[in-house]
């Protein structure tokens, strides 16, 4: 019998899954552990591998729409098994692709994209061919980089990029007046920013923001850094970031402001036990925010550790949900791009987040002088429903004090 490739459980509590791309082919043979489609949940997006070796056939080709967890969604033939008959469930999976992708006897696509859709021996992956229906674009023109010569997305992207602005197809078309949009290139969300958007919207729809901003002075932050990067080398710890370091300080501030670590749950307000503090970091373009978990019980050599498996697991794509999940307090740090302050947008279920924008000298009043000192702008994000002014404003003013004089509370 072959083996079913189910759509996995990869949260606790998710119920359907959408299936982002597909890495393998109709009839390609795969050993176990091969990564064959990736999934999107509400949190993240994951590789799945296959379940066994052999043939994969009935592989449901429709992406982005969602499937139930538990359902099969291809086939794996081990070696000697019979061909799919149509009695089969692999092929009645195929057929249902095909009805699919053809709805209600609707004629099939017309022009290049048709053809080298059908086109033999052509190897390309759903998402890449999907691409390249969206822009017009033959896949025959296209070099793949993939395994034996298989096109990805990022093949069609590249492709896209490199090719002149006006093609024969588009000089074809007639002009456009003035009152029309510009004609440019259309990509897809990706799965991600799927993701994102759809959290993000949320958020600003349900939780009334408002933001506070302070100005707080980075001398002894530098400096207790500086002391930290020698000690964490002479024993073997990553070197300490300014990320990390606010994130620790923020930690220890946030368990005597519970309210600020705290997260909307319908009509009332969810306290954590803990503060898990989520990093917004950038992927490919895309936001994705792995958790410090229990960041107030770590010291500055196990977070600087754990920031470093997160960023590194980020890069490769080897994060689970739940490691990007489940956060009470958000940091977003845009310091290193220039950014001098900004105010970012709340990660829903939670109550707040903290901007931080460059450290930049400038001149400021002590002790009756004026002096420079390296300044930044922080900026808390707030939900209205369970954090009020005055508690923003103490939360904003201990963390001012701390970051001020980091050793007293580290």
């Amino acid at each position: 019998m072959p083996v079913e490739v189910i759509l996995p459980k990869v949260d606790m509590d998710m119920e359907t899954g959408t299936i982002e791309a597909w890495h393998v082919e109709e009839g390609d043979l795969v050993r176990q552990g091969d990564t064959i489609f990736e999934i999107g949940t509400n949190k993240a997006v994951m590789e799945v591998e296959a379940p066994a070796s052999g043939a994969i056939r009935g592989i449901k080709l429709e992406t982005g729409v969602p499937i139930t967890v538990g359902t099969p969604v291809a086939w794996i033939y081990l070696d000697g098994e019979a061909a799919t008959t149509p009695s089969e469930p692999a092929a009645a999976a195929a057929s249902v692709a095909a009805a699919t992708s053809n709805p209600e006897g609707a004629a099939p696509a017309s022009g290049a994209s048709a053809a080298q859709s059908a086109a033999p021996g052509l190897r390309a992956t759903p998402l890449a061919r999907r691409i390249a229906r969206q822009n017009a674009l033959d896949l025959k023109t296209v070099a793949g980089t993939g395994p034996r010569g298989r096109i990805g997305e990022a093949d069609v992207k590249r492709h896209l990029e490199q090719r002149p602005r006006c093609t024969q197809t588009q000089e074809a078309r007639p002009a456009p007046t003035p009152a029309s949009a510009s004609e440019g290139r259309l990509q897809p969300f990706s799965a991600i920013r799927r993701i994102v958007a759809s959290r993000l919207s949320e958020s600003m729809r349900t939780a009334p923001h408002f933001y506070l901003t302070s100005e707080i002075e980075m001398s002894a932050a530098r400096e207790l850094l500086r002391r930290l990067t020698a000690r964490h080398e002479r024993i073997g710890a990553p070197k300490p970031s300014i990320t990390v370091l606010i994130a620790r300080i923020a930690a220890r501030i946030l368990r005597d402001h519970p309210v600020i670590n705290a997260s909307a749950e319908g009509e009332a307000t969810r306290f954590h036990e803990r503060v898990d503090i989520g990093i917004a970091m950038e992927r490919d373009g895309d936001l994705v925010v792995p958790v410090l978990r229990d960041a107030a019980g770590m010291d500055m050599p196990a977070m600087a550790r754990e920031f470093a498996r997160l960023r590194d697991g980020m890069a490769k794509r080897t994060l689970t949900p739940a490691e990007l999940g489940g956060g009470t307090f958000t940091i977003s740090n845009l310091g290193m791009y220039g950014v001098d302050s900004f105010t970012a947008i709340i990660n829903p279920p939670q109550g707040a987040i903290l901007a931080i924008g460059r450290t930049l000298d400038k001149p400021v009043g002590r002790d009756g002088q004026i002096v420079l000192r390296p300044m930044a702008n922080f900026t808390l994000s707030s939900d209205h429903r369970i954090v009020d002014g005055v508690a923003a404003a103490r939360f904003m003013a201990d963390l001012r004090e701390a970051v001020e004089n980091p050793e007293v509370i580290l």
